[in-house]
This record gives structure tokens, C-alpha cells and sequence, in this order.
């Protein structure tokens, strides 16, 4: 809700109305006749909530992220997402070079750089390819070193779904449809 140009009564009555949660709560704690003026509210408020305030990044910063050893380049894809929706900046070639940057080397990295990719998105995709054989060589590295008794036999993924879906899916499914 935007108040423009309200009275001071007028404005304090409304400002509860656009709260949710912990600052209807805060807003109960407030002393009986210590807000004199709707500045007086805002600026309380503020100084009460201003630690929430999600910090700002700059292009810059992604440069700063780094895929660190032993990291899964699933980790390193949602880390480095997780800060790119903190930029202001929305040119995707930077975000593709910072990404780039900090990778490990490996056959992933020189792949990607062969590729030149443009977007985010096209990293994503490859990314997302790379995940998946990632992910079927820790379980069949897992499976190999398990005694040939305990080996368990898991379902293969097929149509693009992803493994928590499948396992989803089979545990969905009743026992004696299987």
C-alpha cells in the first residue's frame, strides 16, 4: 500500500494493515504514546528491521565465488545462483564469465569453454547434463564398493525426470503394482 501525502493519523493507522508476521508483532510491542508521528513510526520501524534488509551485490562479487574443493557442481550452480538474484546488473555475459571463473578445472570447465555459452540458461542446461552423469557415477561407484549381497537394484530415470522424482514415484506406487 503506497500513502502519499496522508495526515500523520491517517498513515500511522494504515502502516499495520501492509505488516505481516514478526512486525505485527513488533508493532503490539511498541509503548502506549511513543510514536508522536508516522515519521516517528517509519523510523523505528526501520531501525528495527534494518539487519533484514537483503544486501545488494555488484557484478563484481560473483567473481568472488569459487567452486571449492570437494564441492558438487550442483553446490556450486546453487551457491553462485543465489547470488546472481542479488544483482542489480542483469547482462548475462558477466554472470557467465564470473561463473566460468570460478569453476574447478576439470573436463567440465573446459567443456563449458569450448561451448561458449551466452546465458545463464545455456550454462544451466549443461550444468544440469553434467549433474546428472555426476550423480550416476557416485551411485555406481557407491554400488561397486558395497559387498555383492547388499547391492541394491534401483530403478533407471528415463524421460528427463530427475532421481528424487523417480524414487518419489516408486515409493508412490503400491507394492503390488510393481
Amino acid at each position: 500500500m503506497y500513502i502519499s501525502e496522508g495526515n500523520d493519523s491517517l498513515s500511522c493507522k494504515l502502516f499495520p494493515d501492509t505488516l505481516r508476521r514478526v512486525a505485527i508483532h513488533w508493532m503490539t510491542t511498541l509503548l502506549a504514546k511513543s510514536i508522536q508521528s508516522f515519521n516517528d513510526l517509519a523510523d523505528s520501524f526501520v531501525l528495527q528491521f534494518a539487519a533484514n534488509k537483503v544486501k545488494r551485490l555488484k557484478v563484481a562479487d560473483l567473481f568472488d565465488i569459487k567452486q571449492a574443493k570437494g564441492e558438487s557442481l550442483k553446490s556450486y550452480l546453487a551457491h553462485f545462483h543465489n547470488a546472481t538474484v542479488r544483482v542489480n546488473d542483469l547482462d548475462q555475459k558477466f554472470f557467465v564469465k564470473a561463473f566460468q571463473k570460478g569453476l574447478r578445472v576439470g573436463q567440465f570447465s573446459d567443456a563449458l569453454a569450448l561451448r561458449r555459452p551466452s546465458s545463464m540458461e545455456e550454462i544451466r542446461v549443461c550444468t544440469e547434463k553434467h549433474i546428472g552423469a555426476e550423480e550416476d557415477q557416485a551411485d555406481q561407484l557407491e554400488a561397486e564398493h558395497q559387498p555383492p549381497g547388499q547391492r541394491e537394484s534401483r530403478p533407471r530415470i528415463q524421460g528427463g525426470q530427475q532421481k528424487g522424482e523417480a524414487k518419489h514415484l516408486v515409493q508412490a506406487l503400491p507394492h503390488d503394482n510393481l
